[in-house]
């Protein structure tokens, strides 16, 4: 088949063969998968229009259909490129096509560029959609369909260092970029080998994808620098928890790690319903305060603790022979206590249960998943609920409420902890157990702005209705169920921190409200953690990650992280476009 053209530039050649590539690598394939089934594909999994989102949140199946076909849509212009010019090193490609498809170059390439322009602008196309205002995925599928054309041999050779990189690491990203990096090293490689005729623009442009990919995996080298990247691995289960074990209403050993308020307030608990605790702690100076003084002045003034209620700084005897480890450690510490402990952890036996509130900042991870990921598989329970440690502590009604997967241990642990001041109630929705503990924390600081401006009930009223949708908004869109924000963990908890004296939160909001800036705040508080501070940064990544709208968390972010006045953020949320009570 043979184009008759009038000849053209170079530069007119080269242009016509970037726009149309651009154009063809921008197709969203991942989008109109999810408009297919209903859904836009970018408000549910990572976000991303790939096909690892599409398989996660659509199928497998569609998820190797987007894959198939960003693949192609990184292959045909390059492929094109090459049928429409005089370059020779994508022949290979070339020669196998049916008679029917092949034609004569028409446009001049004497440098052989045009097939890279044509793998870089649909690289482009996909990573920044000119469709979808520029925001794309990564691009991995379409340029691995472009290279297959420019360069198999190389591509092939870096999909076995791909291979050998996941499976000596696990780490998906780790072996991305080292498979990316490769390919430009393989290239060049070939090249003085004598195995490949790549030319210096196809070298160039190899070296460019590697930069591209690198750049694009920012955020995976900061977790994989920080030891916070999720390793992919098949989910394991602890062995299953004996029927008698889970029927036995006897007294137990039990260790709670954290020798804070809530730590403390929980293990008098466990202590006055009759079963054996050690309480861990990270500091030796207050360990020994406490086994001295009986009473954790530092943290739980005023409180007795009981002679045989034993605080010490030995990991392993804390948990040594305990049935039920509680985790009672701040959220941005608790990755190293969990390090300290799983030396000693008995995973088949024990049962972990978390009371910590908050969000790693750094990973972004619930402490559920943070627990899987430094732990592995356990018998894994969260307790949350309205519960100011002061309160427990005195032996005050309060009402909680424990999650877990299975049934049994639900119950189990609901059983250990309950007694005539302290209620239990059960859930299956861990996710939303926890976003629910751990979110109500930044509301409560923006409480505390309407206090230290000086605002009313009104407005507190208003600001907590609000949360409570916010809330619910975010956590589903994390995997919680709507209505446990409206139960204990959710409204509950929101209450009683948006207006308990007891709330760090709400303080450090008050305080701000009033003017003071929050490193100051933090300071006096002597080593006592307000979580929703860290809390409201990771909530802030999350909403913009997932694409959720919350005014409300935003609002709080720009007062503590960016130094807003608490009254300027409080108008402008007064003055946002008028939506319906829904939205």
């Amino acid at each position: 088949m043979t184009i008759s053209s009038t000849p053209v530039g170079v530069g007119v050649s080269i242009t016509i063969i970037a726009l149309g590539s651009y154009l063809v690598g921008a197709v969203p394939f991942g989008f109109l998968i999810g408009k297919m089934k209903g859904i836009d594909i970018r408000k549910h999994g990572s976000g991303n229009i790939g096909a690892t989102n599409v398989t996660r949140v659509v199928g497998k199946g569609w998820g190797r259909l987007c894959f198939f076909l960003d693949f192609l849509k990184g292959a045909f212009p390059v492929i094109a490129a090459s049928m429409l010019s005089t370059r020779e090193s994508s022949q290979f490609v070339v020669e196998h096509l049916p008679e029917w498809l092949k034609m004569e170059p028409c446009l001049p390439d004497p440098a052989g560029l045009l097939a890279c322009v044509a793998a870089f602008a649909a690289v482009c196309g996909h990573i920044w959609p000119v469709y979808l205002k520029f925001k794309g995925g990564k691009g991995i599928s379409t340029a691995a369909g472009a290279i297959l054309a420019l360069n198999p041999l190389s591509l092939i050779s870096a999909g076995v260092v791909w291979a050998v990189v996941f499976f000596a690491s696990r780490y998906v990203s780790l072996a991305s970029i080292a498979a990316a990096v490769s390919i430009a090293v393989f290239c060049v490689v070939f090249r003085l080998a004598g195995l490949s005729n790549a030319t210096r623009p196809e070298i160039l442009l190899l070296f460019l994808l590697a930069a591209l990919a690198v750049t694009k995996h920012a955020s995976n080298i900061k977790r994989l620098r920080e030891g916070t990247e999720n390793k992919f691995e098949r989910k394991k289960k602890a062995a299953p928890l004996s029927l008698a074990t889970l029927q036995d209403s006897s007294a137990i050993h039990a260790a709670v790690l954290g020798d804070g308020a809530w730590g403390t307030a929980l293990a008098l608990t466990l202590h006055a319903n009759g079963h054996k605790v050690k309480v861990w702690g990270a500091f030796q100076e207050n360990i020994d305060a406490v086994n001295r003084d009986h009473e954790n002045k530092k943290f739980l003034a005023g409180v007795p603790i009981p002679d045989d209620l034993e605080f010490t700084s030995d990991m392993e005897s804390a948990v040594k022979d305990a049935r039920l480890v509680v985790l009672a450690t701040p959220s941005q510490y608790l990755r190293g206590v969990l390090q300290k402990f799983k030396p000693y952890l008995n995973p088949d036996t024990q049962i972990v249960v978390d009371i910590v509130k908050g969000i790693e900042v750094s990973s972004l991870l619930t402490m559920s998943e943070l627990c899987r990921q430094e732990l592995g598989p356990t018998h894994y329970v969260a307790l949350s609920g309205p519960s100011h440690a002061e309160e427990v502590a005195r032996r005050i009604p309060t009402l909680v409420v424990t999650a877990c997967e299975d049934r049994d241990i639900a119950e189990y642990v609901q059983r250990i902890f309950m007694n005539d001041f302290f209620r239990v109630y059960t859930s299956y929705d861990v996710v939303g157990v926890e976003l629910g503990g751990a979110l109500k924390n930044i509301y409560a600081i923006a409480a505390g702005f309407v206090d230290g401006c000086g605002l009313g009930d009104n407005t507190k009223a208003a600001l907590m209705t609000r949360a409570i949708a916010e809330m619910s908004r975010l956590g589903k869109r994390l995997g919680g169920q709507r209505g446990t924000f409206s139960g204990l963990s959710g409204v509950g908890d929101l209450i009683v921190t948006c207006t308990s004296r007891h709330s760090r939160n709400r303080y450090v909001g008050e305080e701000l409200g009033k003017g003071r800036k929050i490193d100051e705040i933090i300071r006096s508080m002597n080593m006592v953690v307000a979580e929703g501070v860290k809390t409201c940064e990771a909530a802030y990544e999350l909403s913009e990650r997932w694409n959720v709208e919350t005014p409300l968390i935003h609002g709080i972010y720009a007062v503590i992280h960016d130094g807003r006045d608490a009254r300027e953020v409080v108008h402008g949320l007064m003055t946002r476009k008028a939506k319906n009570e829904e939205e």
